[in-house]
């Protein structure tokens, strides 16, 4: 759930813009929201409180029924301000993920704005290139020293994980295990610290930190892997050992005949096998827990290869 711009770490996002796209579903609204640098699609989950809640029928004091009317007023201000057309604009906040490959916002808070002299969208266009002259388009430092136990090492998690893509591919490695990378100094001084104190009982402390920053830092790094397709698990194995998806022969063999095989069949014959037919096939024939990234980075270099060809957006045929 975390991406990057520029070196900076994103998770929540602030939008402001347009509505192009409108689907509604029984529980959400998704929303295309153009911001004038793309349109990102932003699901905006309906209240149900505001959907199931009804004020009809309620006896009561003439106090009771000045706070249903005041209710009811609420209720239909709230809908009014969740439930926008094309055209309309809208400010979302809330986190970013990915289904399908394609980036969506998961709203948190959206609403309508009111911006009959699009005073809200100049403020706003004014806001943002300060912002991201001030900040995002900076170096990002990483932790600074008293917040994480690199004691004044600027450190970026990035900086790792393109080294340690770079000497498994390079390498040529198969299958490692976590404490066999944390034995490779070239990995291990980028996550270098201060050199410890002289008293034994500091020295031991500051190793121990040592190790655990060294530790938690390549776990992260290897979990960015999994997520890249780089790197995968299976169930049969330890729960320690990792594959590299670019040197698994097998899972390349799987994957390529079932794309052969399925080539064959009348249904597939034209356009080929779809992504999501495939991924399903190699799950059953392979390993169930296989990611959609893994597929991917696999069908990638079937195609890189010229094991297979792309028929069409998604499709893809054997020779």
């Amino acid at each position: 759930g975390i991406f990057f711009y520029n070196g900076h770490p994103v998770r929540q996002v602030d939008i402001v813009g347009t509505v192009v796209l409108l689907k509604e579903r029984d529980a959400f609204y998704n929303y295309g929201v153009d911001d004038s640098t793309g349109v990102i699609h932003c699901i905006c989950w309906k209240n149900p409180m505001v959907a199931e809640t009804t004020f009809s029928g309620h006896p009561g004091t003439t106090s009771s029924l000045t706070v249903l009317e005041q209710m009811k007023k609420f209720q239909e201000m709230v809908s009014q301000k969740t439930k926008l057309g094309i055209g309309d604009v809208i400010r979302v906040r809330g986190y970013i993920r990915t289904y399908r490959q394609q980036r969506e916002v998961q709203a948190s808070c959206f609403y309508k704005v009111d911006d009959l002299y699009c005073d809200v969208q100049i403020s706003r266009m004014l806001e943002l290139p300060c912002l991201y002259r001030e900040v995002y388009d900076k170096p990002f430092q990483g932790l600074e020293e008293g917040q994480s136990g690199l004691k004044g090492q600027n450190f970026s998690i990035n900086v790792l994980l393109e080294k340690m893509e770079g000497f498994l591919l390079e390498n040529k490695i198969q299958t490692f295990y976590q404490q066999e990378l944390e034995t490779i100094d070239m990995l291990v001084s980028l996550t270098a610290v201060n050199p410890p104190s002289h008293s034994c009982q500091e020295v031991k402390s500051e190793s121990n930190s040592s190790s655990k920053i060294i530790h938690s830092a390549f776990k992260e790094a290897i979990r960015m892997l999994q997520e890249k397709g780089m790197v995968f698990q299976k169930p049969s194995s330890s729960k320690d050992l990792y594959h590299v998806t670019d040197h698994d022969k097998e899972l390349l063999k799987v994957t390529l005949d079932v794309i052969k095989e399925d080539c064959r069949r009348p249904r597939h014959a034209e356009k080929g096998c779809h992504f999501l037919h495939v991924l399903t096939c190699v799950r059953q024939n392979y390993n169930p827990s296989l990611t959609e990234a893994v597929i991917h980075r696999v069908v990638k270099l079937l195609e890189s290869n010229s094991d297979i060809v792309s028929s069409m957006e998604g499709y893809y045929i054997a020779f």
